[in-house]
């Protein structure tokens, strides 16, 4: 029986609610409240951002557009005069606030809107399913006026120099002083210097700015950062009530744990424009390959900051070629980078065996859009937690037509641009097959062999034939090698 609440507040729908962690601890949700929704800053200037880390801290800072109707400039050029100073024209342009003559910018400061953000998260919808992805910090951007405080200490300095006195206020005064020895430090009263809040505030301003890049929405670089909010891993699935009561509350209302200060940087993955860009090419375009995967040309060339019709595109697509293989218009990372030999998977498996799996999924995906995990795993005969680490990488799950579908579409941008690179890398996909046609052959032949010992040993009198057939798999209107070797054993008696 329907209740009255039931009937007014009916279910309309149900989707697949999923859970991204690519960006974790990693994504800011900025605020301007004092900004209204038909003035953003979507269309504004970007001179610089900056950003402390540790403390959660961004500085923004934003070009003024001073030929518009509603800038007053004779306001501006007596703000630039206070601010920089009489002698503004005869320093170094470096030294001056401001670039120009007036004021031509502004600085947006963040300060925290939220203590806590556990219980926040940022959603996207895609394919009818929700996509969540957890808040790192929620900070409200306002504009500073630190530029009256340099004003002020420009002007008196401005008067000492041309008068050579001080003023009044500043003028040291003879006085008496009395000398203390202060009593040494205890453990208890070092904790509550800590805890204090000029303690706190001494420590945000000794964490040094990193500059990061400002990337408008929309752009190329903005939507490839934007399919991070996307989970990737579809196929698993969490059941949030299998905990009990207590663990439920805890995970609900974690307990609060003491805030520690530690030195500023960056995470260990992660390695800064300035740091990339000193490295030698065939260095950062490994580096970058190796954190992305699988990346498209023009991607490659955004987060290398080069043009796409410049000579050193060619140097790049020099390069790239030794660092990774083309699969759709698009280049995915060579298997022998990241799983170096001499090293063995979590299943204890070898990573020479795990690199031709992984490069059977590759040969597959430059013939269509998406593979059965059935199909790859009747071949490569690899661990169930191998076999979905190694798709994972490469494709993700759609769980509505039951494939694995490869993770960017087909560029075919670069397919028509660089027919001979295309070229090249058919012949090394077609090479590559053979051999991995050769050394699945050997395997499969090896374990017959090795199972027809250990069943059943030949009686003497009796010989026995083994007779392999190529069995093949049809899938998307493509034959596929044989996954395994059917055998027929025909016994003679003499």
């Amino acid at each position: 029986m329907k209740t009255e609440g039931a009937e007014s507040d009916p279910v309309v729908a149900e989707i697949p609610v999923y859970l991204s962690k690519t960006l974790l601890d990693k994504l800011y949700v900025l605020q301007y409240p004092v900004r209204p929704c038909s003035h953003s800053y979507d269309n504004a200037t970007v001179l610089k951002t900056k950003i402390r880390p540790q403390s959660g801290h961004v500085e923004i800072e934003m070009g003024l557009r001073t030929r518009g109707p509603t800038y007053d400039k004779s306001k501006g050029e007596q703000i630039a005069y206070n601010v920089d100073g009489a002698y503004r024209e005869m320093r170094d342009s470096e030294d001056n606030f401001y670039k120009s003559n007036v004021m031509d910018k502004i600085v947006l400061t963040s300060s925290k809107a939220l203590s806590d953000t556990s219980r926040y998260a940022v959603g996207v919808v895609r394919d009818n399913s929700l996509h969540l992805t957890p808040v790192t910090t929620v900070l409200a951007l306002r504009p500073s006026f630190s530029y009256l405080d340099q004003a002020d200490k420009r002007s008196r300095q401005d008067r000492k120099d041309t008068t050579g006195e001080e003023d009044s206020d500043e003028e040291e005064k003879a006085k008496k002083v009395t000398v203390r020895f202060e009593k040494p430090e205890t453990e208890k009263s070092r904790k509550a210097k800590e805890k204090s809040y000029g303690f706190l505030l001494r420590k945000i301003h000794e964490e040094p700015w990193i500059e990061v890049d400002y990337h408008k929405s929309g752009g190329e670089h903005s939507e490839f950062e934007k399919r991070k909010l996307y989970c990737l891993y579809e196929d698993e699935h969490i059941d949030q009530f299998s905990l009990n009561a207590d663990e439920y509350m805890k995970h609900l209302v974690p307990p609060t744990e003491e805030v520690q200060v530690v030195a500023p940087g960056l995470p260990a993955h992660l390695m800064s424009r300035s740091a990339l860009a000193s490295l030698p090419l065939h260095d950062r375009v490994k580096t970058v390959m190796v954190n992305a995967g699988v990346a498209s040309f023009v991607e490659l060339l955004g987060v290398l900051g080069m043009g796409a019709n410049t000579e050193s595109s060619q140097s790049v697509l020099k390069v790239l070629q030794q660092v990774a293989v083309l699969v759709q218009g698009n280049w995915v990372v060579k298997s022998d980078i990241i799983y170096p030999k001499d090293s063995k998977s979590e299943c204890g498996v070898p990573n020479d065996l795990i690199q031709r799996g992984r490069d059977y999924v590759l040969y597959l995906f430059t013939k269509k859009t998406g593979v059965t995990r059935g199909e790859v795993a009747d071949v490569v005969g690899l661990p169930s937690s191998d076999l979905k680490e190694i798709l994972r990488g490469v494709s993700r799950y759609r769980g509505t037509r039951a494939i694995w579908e490869f993770l960017l579409p087909t560029d075919s941008t670069f397919l028509n641009k660089y027919p001979d690179v295309v070229q090249r890398q058919q012949m090394i996909w077609q090479s590559r097959s053979e051999q991995l046609a050769h050394n699945f052959k050997e395997k499969t032949s090896g374990e017959g062999s090795k199972g027809t010992n250990s069943t059943s040993p030949q009686k003497k009198g009796r010989s026995v034939r083994v007779k392999s057939e190529p069995v093949e798999d049809v899938a998307d209107g493509e034959a596929q090698p044989a996954p395994a070797k059917q055998r027929r054993a025909n016994r003679d008696t003499r």
